[in-house]
C-alpha cells in the first residue's frame, strides 16, 4: 500500500523544505548521491548536478521553471554500469517517462536508482527563462512557484510556458519511487510525501510516517 507523510514547510518557505527532505534522503546509508536540478554559482541557470555533499543541497533548485535538458539521458549514463550505492533522481514526471523508455531500449537501469518525482509545475523554453528569471534565480523561482500554486496568471509575466508543458496533461510523478505532493496541499504550511514502492518505502526513515495516509485518483490528490 502506498504510504504518505506530511513534512511541514517552515517559515513558508516551500524551496527549503524540499532541500531539508533531500538533505534526509541523501544521509541515508544506501544513498552515495543525489541528481537533482541546481542553480549555477556562475550564470543564472539551473542544471542536473550530481551531489554528494548535504550541505551542497542548499543550491539544489527543483521547483525553478528552468528545463534546459530532459535528465532522462544523464540519469539513463549514470545507470548503465553497477554502482557500490544507490542515485536518488530528482526528476519532473516527463522526465520519468522518458527513462523508462529508455529502459525499454536497453540504454538505462532501474538499479541501483531511486527516482524522486515532485508534481511539475511547468516551465519557460531555455530563452524566455533567461528573460524572466533575471539575476536572481532563487527569487524568480520563488515569485513562480508562489503564483502558480496560488492560480495566478501574473506568475509567468505574460510569458507562455514551453510548448510541450502546455499540452501536458500528467503533471504528476508517476512511476516515481517516491513522489512529493504540491497540488492540493497548503504548501506554505506543509506538503506531501508519497512512497509509491517497496524502494521508496524502504527509502524513508520511518521517524517521517505520521498516520495520515492518501491515494491520487484521477490524477488528484486526496487524503483520507
Amino acid at each position: 500500500m502506498e504510504k504518505t507523510a506530511k513534512i511541514k514547510v517552515k517559515g513558508g518557505d516551500l524551496l527549503a523544505s524540499l532541500r531539508g527532505f533531500l538533505k534526509t534522503v541523501l544521509k541515508q546509508d544506501e544513498i552515495g548521491a543525489i541528481l537533482a536540478p541546481r542553480q549555477l554559482p556562475m550564470k543564472n541557470m539551473v542544471m542536473p548536478a550530481l551531489i554528494t555533499d548535504p550541505e551542497h543541497l542548499e543550491a539544489v533548485d527543483p521547483l525553478s521553471p528552468a528545463f534546459p535538458m530532459n535528465g532522462a539521458k544523464v540519469v539513463s549514463r549514470l545507470t548503465r554500469k553497477n554502482s557500490r550505492s544507490k542515485v536518488a533522481a530528482v526528476m519532473r514526471p516527463c522526465e520519468i517517462r522518458a527513462f523508462f523508455e529508455l529502459v525499454k531500449l536497453k540504454q538505462g537501469r532501474t538499479k541501483d536508482l531511486v527516482i524522486i518525482g515532485i508534481d511539475c509545475l511547468g516551465a519557460f523554453a531555455n530563452r524566455d527563462f533567461i528573460l524572466w528569471a533575471g539575476e536572481d534565480g532563487p527569487a524568480a523561482t520563488k515569485k513562480y512557484y508562489t503564483g502558480v500554486l496560488a492560480g495566478e496568471e501574473s506568475a509567468v509575466d505574460g510569458l507562455n510556458l514551453a510548448a510541450a508543458c502546455q499540452v501536458c496533461e500528467q503533471p504528476l510523478p508517476r512511476g516515481a519511487d517516491i513522489a512529493i505532493g504540491l497540488f492540493g496541499a497548503d504548501t506554505d504550511s506543509q506538503i506531501f510525501v508519497q512512497a509509491q514502492t517497496e524502494a521508496g518505502e524502504h527509502l524513508l526513515p520511518a521517524s517521517i510516517w505520521p498516520a495520515a495516509q492518501n491515494r491520487r485518483r484521477a490524477g488528484k490528490l486526496s487524503i483520507n
